[in-house]
């Protein structure tokens, strides 16, 4: 902000606290939220309102901080992505790693106000209504299906966001790609080389088919695969499945002996292996997982990288089994 500019006097409210400001009319509220008061989380982006990074609630209506300014601001009452959580997550932002909803996190501050701008309005929205909502929020990385799984789970409509196996026959490579690839950790090829083989008869068969894909793939794409997923109770960053997976099974519960445990048999592991240690961790506790690290240490290379590869093909028919509805008993997994 340039000292030198003429001021105004401007009192309003963010996340329920009252402020008093001199200010440029025409700073705008990004600046003010970002430079002046410290709520990094509301993000710049375009700054040309097309992107909804910036998106912050006022006065009851989602708007871009970066179109809102100074002169604007007189009573007005704004609410940043601060203002979700103190202690605990917001149930949007608990949904969001429940779902898979992130993966590079920019735009997400933006997409989860716009969420609760539009679920403070109407808690059972449809699909296409959510839809609508977030169309001035654009995300490079997550295909948005994640994002509406996570509405899925906060409004109960989980049949309404999955796929049967002739809407995901009818998709094309790039629709299929983007909602089913992710299944498997950062490896949207196996998704690419299945969908050849359209059309799927079941869920059995197009899960069997992505477990081909990677089998017959070289083995340095299949090591790239091992080496994609996240360390298990180790702080490396992990896609949000992988979190929610992890948390399943107490991993983000150690106590600060427990972490130092894994960490050290982590390390091991890593230095022998040159891949990570992967466990579809659902239904296991911390002490089972650690149980099975103890065990697998000892395993001679081969024999750990066929191991790691079948734990991957359940975590991914896991994941599979949460997006695919079933429509009769024949199409079981």
């Amino acid at each position: 902000m340039d000292t030198n500019e003429i001021t105004e006097t401007t009192t309003f409210k963010v996340n329920g606290e009252s402020l008093t400001l001199s200010l440029p009319p025409t700073f705008r509220l990004v600046d003010i939220l970002r430079e002046i008061l410290s709520f990094t989380g509301t993000k710049i982006a375009c700054e040309a309102g097309r992107c909804g990074a910036c998106s912050v609630i006022m006065n009851g209506k989602l708007v871009n901080s970066c179109l809102v300014m100074a002169y604007q601001l007189e009573n007005a009452e704004i609410l940043t992505i601060e203002s979700l959580a103190e202690k605990n997550l917001h149930p949007i932002q608990e949904a969001f790693l429940q779902a898979g909803a992130l993966q590079c996190g920019y735009c997400t501050p933006g997409m989860v106000m716009a969420l609760k701008s539009l679920l403070d309005e109407n808690e059972h929205p449809s699909r296409a209504e959510v839809q609508t909502a977030l169309s001035g929020n654009l995300c490079r990385c997550t295909g948005y299906e994640g994002i509406l799984r996570a509405v899925a789970l906060l409004t109960n409509k989980r049949d309404e966001y999955m796929y049967t196996i002739a809407e995901i026959n009818q998709m094309n490579r790039q629709e299929f790609i983007e909602k089913i690839g992710w299944v498997f950790e950062h490896s949207p090829w196996i998704a690419n080389k299945t969908w050849n083989y359209r059309p799927f008869p079941s869920l059995n068969t197009l899960y069997q088919l992505m477990v081909q894909a990677v089998m017959e793939a070289p083995i340095g794409d299949q090591l790239d695969l091992i080496r994609a997923h996240p360390d298990l109770g180790g702080k490396l960053k992990m896609t949000s499945s992988s979190s929610k997976e992890q948390k399943g099974a107490g991993l983000n519960q150690l106590s600060e002996q427990e972490y130092m445990q894994f960490a050290a048999l982590n390390k091991t592991y890593s230095e022998k292996f040159g891949f990570p240690f992967i466990l579809a961790v659902k239904g296991h506790t911390k002490d089972s997982v650690y149980q099975s690290m103890k065990e697998r240490v000892n395993h001679t290379k081969e024999e750990e990288f066929q191991t790691a590869l079948t734990e991957i093909f359940s975590i991914s028919k896991f994941r599979l089994e949460e997006i695919v509805k079933l429509e009769t008993e024949g199409q079981g997994a």
